[in-house]
């Protein structure tokens, strides 16, 4: 009896030893900056403005944003990081993060930053959703995961085309999918590429006068991590922002 009852012991402390153990949190970072076309354009090297190119002008232009030495005139000051309510995290396929936000653009610290702990293999969703009419047009991104930092163009493509790591589509077209808690679901997990930690989403905004919206999806990674992100801006094409000076608060959505 004794015997078996030690056989049984025994048995229970080897399954418990093959349990998986629940994973722990990691500490995760993501940087943001705006910046002009103009002058995002003037760090890069020939041949680095094609969609997913690297190379030395882009790691430049990220050890100088690091250093705080980009020149003060380059950013752009009306548009900030910020973390999305619950439903739009989930609608986006994400877990709400509570953790706030520390807008850059002060002394030396360039980028805004934001620092979380999370679980490995769940996502994390946040966007810039600036309301403004001066330099509408999201033109370009640079992106940043446990990788090099890498340009993209954001293009607009079907749900049957290859993944990209940076897409665009109507803004109006994004909300309706947050209201129905569809926009991972039925749109960005057919689109966006995560492969390398994090990509963009940019909504371009139905009123042309108006800035795009940019929604950052990060794939939380074994290790901790800084993600980064450049976005690069220009006055949209044929637009005429006449005396307009701000636009309509979005930041209670």
């Amino acid at each position: 009896m004794r015997v078996r009852l030690a056989l049984w012991v025994g048995v229970g402390l080897l399954g418990l030893a093959v349990l998986p153990l629940p994973a722990s949190a990691v500490e995760y970072r993501l940087q943001a900056v705006s910046l002009f076309d103009e002058s995002f354009s003037s760090f890069l090297k020939r041949g680095e403005l094609a969609d997913g190119a690297t190379g030395p002008g882009l790691e430049r232009l990220q050890e100088s944003l690091d250093r705080g030495e980009m020149p003060k005139g380059a950013l752009l000051y009306d548009r900030h990081l910020q973390a999305v309510r619950e439903p739009i995290a989930r609608a986006w396929g994400g877990v709400r993060v509570r953790a706030e936000v520390r807008q850059g653009g002060l002394e030396q610290e360039l980028w805004d930053e934001v620092r979380w702990e999370g679980k490995p293999g769940e996502q994390s969703v946040w966007v810039v959703a600036p309301s403004t009419t001066k330099n509408q047009e999201l033109h370009r991104l640079a992106l940043k995961g446990p990788g090099v930092i890498r340009q993209f163009l954001p293009y607009a493509i079907s749900v049957n085309s290859a993944k990209l790591d940076a897409v665009k589509a109507p803004l109006n077209f994004l909300w309706l999918h947050e209201e129905r808690g569809t926009a991972w679901q039925q749109y960005a997990s057919r689109v966006l590429d995560l492969r390398n930690g994090i990509g963009a989403v940019v909504g371009v905004n139905h009123n042309p006068l108006f800035a795009d919206h940019v929604y950052l999806v990060v794939s939380q990674g074994a290790e901790p991590t800084t993600y980064k992100a450049v976005l690069v801006w220009r006055r949209r094409e044929h637009s005429d922002r006449g005396n307009l000076e701000s636009g309509p608060n979005f930041d209670s959505r």
